[in-house]
């Protein structure tokens, strides 16, 4: 490989969606060939609430059961700016997002590693407020795989 970020495994997860009347989750992707995984939630509009993101570890793709686990997240200020939040711990409950943080991106780190051996596959969930009326969000997955390749191997078995 002769471009370094070929080494980074990217996963479109969720297709830029208005979150404001239900959940919307990423697709469910496999971590267990990975080293580092990480799910990027793009913000447009946000408007009338906050949103919640949290990260569920799977049992499978489909998924048939799923639980909320902690992880670590930085925010970015707004487009057109590349400053980062500090990296922040958070609980199973997730990471609020403001109205007031359009045009941000929400970097949610996941250790493989701590995933439970019944549950290896992971997914990101944006969960808008009651009195949400706009909420557009897209999700895409980083995975630095253990082995990797020009085209990787599926994580979306």
């Amino acid at each position: 490989m002769s471009n370094k970020l070929q080494e980074i495994h990217l996963v479109p997860g969720l297709a830029p969606v208005d979150a404001a009347s239900t959940a919307k989750q990423s697709d469910v992707v496999g971590a267990k060939e990975g080293l580092e995984l990480e799910f990027d939630a793009l913000f447009g509009v946000i408007t009338g609430d906050t949103v919640v993101v949290t990260i569920e570890e799977c049992d499978d793709t489909t998924p048939t059961n799923t639980t909320a686990i902690a992880f670590n997240y930085q925010l970015s200020s707004a487009v057109g700016t590349d400053v980062m939040g500090a990296v922040t711990a958070a609980t199973t409950a997730g990471v609020t997002i403001a109205a007031a943080d359009d045009g941000k991106v929400l970097r949610c780190f996941v250790d493989p590693a701590a995933l439970s051996a019944a549950r290896p596959y992971v997914r990101a969930v944006a969960t808008p407020g009651g009195s949400m009326t706009v909420c557009l969000v897209a999700i895409v997955a980083l995975i630095r795989d253990r082995y990797p390749q020009e085209v990787p191997i599926s994580a979306v078995d």
